[in-house]
């Protein structure tokens, strides 16, 4: 095993993750905080010393070629230890586990925050928050295309990504491809979502903080109003860049490329769109004939839970007292919610969930199956983008998701164990597979406070938010035996 090529690589990441922790020294002093500068100047140096030394240690050895174990590995470190350096700043105003929660939180974008009001933390960490997740969603893209593209995992062989391969077949240079073409754009949408929030009339480094966060689709908010006081442009902005970052990142390159066709002949885009706006229909009918309001205002409401939902970000647009959601949310509308936000966004993206395309697998599949009453003798093949799809990938889909909805049962146990109803326990282990965070609010209506949970459940959640972003084959693959073999 190429073992020092992965620690090279894991080396410069974190070497770079270190530099990432001087950002919020220049926001500390703007707002005049005191102490919060030297505490990221101590993380980042702390951070850069173990990526120096990894670094130093592999560059005397010859890497030899990586492949699907190298890359397994390499994600799986990145999203365990890169959460351990990046708690160290929380550590002055959290527990140590509440802290790690919180930054394993981040860069798996998935929006859990043991933090109740986070508009008591200083700015600085705010931004940290915000910079974990726009991170965690960059790195989700770059090893979501790589490892798919190399070993399409868990029937996900289909997926066909826009940017050309290149001739590189090494992990580094790959990631390194990808990353190239990838960042600018990401970064892009980033600043172009700031922009329009701050024009829309929200403050600048709430506007910042709040498109890091809607790109990585992480969910992380700057008080504990939310999004729920934004404007109605406001709102929509959020749709539109939610929406945005829950498709196949590789298209949004293509299409900056001249290449707008794409979209339409990416038949995630089109699955994506139809699944939205239908269940966007039944929710603002239901939405409307509950309250008997203004039919406009439950069409965004519907438009505005369904994009927060499906793209697994979190973001909870209507208004809540006490923390609960004012408006009554019958349970059929809740199971629709649970469901898009178990299905998640595209491949290639940064939202979670056991992804459209495997979800679009199945259901041709079982079109096929049914077909098949009419013709038992019938040969009936499933395609999807033009290409047929074998039945070990339709096999590898089914096991993934079958996997997927045993985990969610056993980390819904867990929590129910801790002495929440099993709606909540459910919401919660739906919400940590998913990578969808608060968006379990939603379905409970009501907010959960993560820092009241014990230890037990705590770890079960961050267990649980690490194996919906390595995408559970990853992480599980790395206890068997046979995967080590040669």
């Amino acid at each position: 095993m190429a073992l020092t090529a992965v620690i090279a690589i894991f080396g410069w990441s974190t070497v770079i993750f270190a530099a990432a922790m001087l950002l919020p020294i220049p926001v500390a002093l703007f707002y005049g905080e005191t102490g919060t500068p030297f505490i990221f100047l101590i993380s980042a140096l702390i951070t850069a010393m173990v990526g120096g030394a990894l670094t130093v240690v592999s560059l005397s050895s010859t890497h030899r070629r990586t492949g699907r174990r190298e890359a397994f590995l390499l994600a799986v470190m990145i999203w365990v230890m890169l959460p351990v350096f990046g708690a160290l700043p929380f550590l002055t105003v959290a527990a140590p586990l509440d802290a790690f929660l919180e930054s394993m939180s981040g860069l798996t974008t998935t929006g859990f925050s043991v933090f109740d009001t986070p508009e008591v933390l200083p700015k600085s960490l705010l931004f940290w928050r915000a910079e974990l997740q726009w991170m965690g969603g960059l790195a989700t893209i770059m090893l979501a295309v790589v490892l798919l593209g190399l070993f399409g995992l868990g029937g996900l062989a289909v997926y066909r990504s826009a940017i050309p391969a290149g001739d590189s077949t090494a992990l580094s240079g790959r990631l390194k491809d990808t990353l190239s073409a990838i960042w600018w754009v990401y970064g892009i949408m980033t600043l172009s979502c700031a922009l329009l929030l701050w024009l829309s009339g929200v403050r600048p480094f709430d506007a910042l903080c709040y498109a890091m966060s809607t790109i990585s689709t992480g969910g992380f908010v700057t008080s504990s109003e939310g999004v729920a006081g934004f404007s109605s442009i406001g709102m929509a902005i959020l749709v539109v860049f939610m929406w945005g970052s829950a498709l196949n990142f590789t298209l949004h390159w293509a299409a900056c490329h001249g290449r707008w066709r794409v979209y339409y002949a990416d038949p995630e885009f089109r699955a994506f769109g139809r699944l939205c706006l239908i269940s966007a229909a039944l929710i603002a009918l239901v939405h409307a004939s509950v309250t008997g309001g203004d039919p406009l205002a439950s069409i965004g409401a519907a438009l505005f839970s369904v994009a927060s939902v499906a793209s697994t970000t979190g973001f909870v647009g209507l208004s809540m007292e006490s923390g609960v959601i004012d408006v009554p949310w019958p349970t059929g509308v809740s199971v629709v919610l649970l469901t898009l936000m178990m299905i998640g966004g595209a491949a290639g993206s940064t939202a979670g969930g056991f992804k459209l395309m495997r979800f679009a697998l199945l259901i041709r599949q079982g079109g096929a199956e049914l077909a098949r009453l009419s013709y038992p003798s019938g040969i009936k093949l499933v395609s999807y983008g033009g290409y047929r799809v074998e039945s070990a990938v339709l096999r590898s889909a089914w096991n993934y998701v079958i996997l997927f909805a045993i985990s969610v049962a056993v980390l819904a146990l867990l929590i129910d164990l801790d002495g929440h109803d099993l709606p909540t326990a459910l919401a919660l282990s739906i919400g940590a597979m998913s990578n969808a965070g608060q968006a379990a609010t939603y379905v409970t209506v009501e907010a959960i406070s993560i820092v009241s949970l014990d230890p037990v459940s705590k770890i079960g959640i961050v267990i649980g938010m690490l194996a919906g972003r390595l995408e559970l084959l990853a992480l599980i693959g790395l206890f068997m035996p046979s995967f080590w073999g040669r």
